[in-house]
């Protein structure tokens, strides 16, 4: 009987007799509540419910950039739309989320893509560490991350908006390629426009030049599916959208995809992740 007793605890997680803020605290939530508290949402979510709580670790704040957190805390209007991000207006356990699974938060429905990489389950990039945290009024998702910036542009929307990358838009559109930045789900190399600019001239007009190159070289920035980085492990090898491979190689102080080094990564879009590389990814028959 203990033993059966162990298994339904470890599948559905712990049950508690607090409500959903209560127990955040209790799970190194403290300053998620915090912040709860300064835009009146701790009573909605002390509440009936039910709900669905992501809730980020007291380290996953620390690990926000000042200027990011600055932000949120100083523009409440910022911060209550980043915090309802977090929360679902009904209960959703771990056994229930289908990858690449997108579901409606309580920021105007905007949605939270859900990510199943062999064990890990991640929510729009951001680690599961404890899951099913039952409360008397919902349930805890506990995560490694802060889910910022909120996921309110396609891909091609962001890359327009960042205004680093006019290049590579500008290549899509010369091949007729644009629509795969608004389609998807997709995972997108995305080199900056100083990344161009130290591309060897003789390769750049062998590009601009012919089309088919042009197009097989975009594709390979390209993979189907959301892959955050939480999915990447060394050696991978990953398929693109050219179909030739891309290699990954984790080294403690950088992640690197072919010879190229990641600088930002796992960029939410609604239709995907993009990652921020330093150089052009040229596929074998281009180089």
């Amino acid at each position: 009987m203990k033993a059966i007793t162990c298994i339904i605890i470890a599948y559905f997680g712990l049950s508690s007799a607090d409500t959903i803020p209560e127990l955040a605290e209790k799970l190194n939530g403290l300053k998620f509540v915090k912040l709860l508290d300064d835009v009146g949402l701790t009573d909605m979510l002390s509440g009936s419910g039910p709900f669905t709580v992501f809730v980020p670790t007291d380290n996953a704040f620390d690990a926000l950039a000042n200027d990011v957190l600055n932000k949120m805390t100083k523009d409440k209007e910022m911060l209550k739309s980043v915090l309802l991000f977090h929360i679902l207006s009904w209960k959703i356990y771990t056994k229930e989320l289908n990858h690449e699974k997108r579901i409606p938060t309580l920021n105007n429905n905007m949605k939270v893509r859900i990510n199943l990489y062999n064990k890990k389950i991640v929510i729009d990039g951001s680690k599961v560490l404890l899951a099913d945290q039952n409360a008397t009024n919902g349930v805890i998702h506990v995560i490694d991350k802060v889910l910022v910036p909120l996921p309110s542009q396609n891909m091609l929307q962001y890359l327009a908006s960042n205004g680093e990358f006019y290049k590579f838009i500008h290549s899509f559109v010369k091949v007729k390629l644009e629509r795969k930045l608004i389609d998807g789900p997709y995972t997108l190399f995305a080199p900056t426009d100083a990344a161009f600019e130290q591309f060897p001239p003789y390769l750049l007009i062998k590009l601009v030049s012919d089309d088919k190159k042009l197009s097989d070289t975009l594709n390979y920035h390209l993979l189907k599916g959301t892959l955050y980085t939480a999915g990447l492990t060394n050696g991978m090898v990953l398929p693109t959208v050219e179909g030739r491979s891309l290699n990954i190689t984790m080294n403690p102080d950088k992640l690197v995809v072919n010879d190229c080094k990641i600088t930002t990564a796992d960029i939410s879009v609604v239709n995907g992740v993009i990652h921020v590389i330093d150089t052009v990814l040229l596929p074998p028959v281009v180089g």
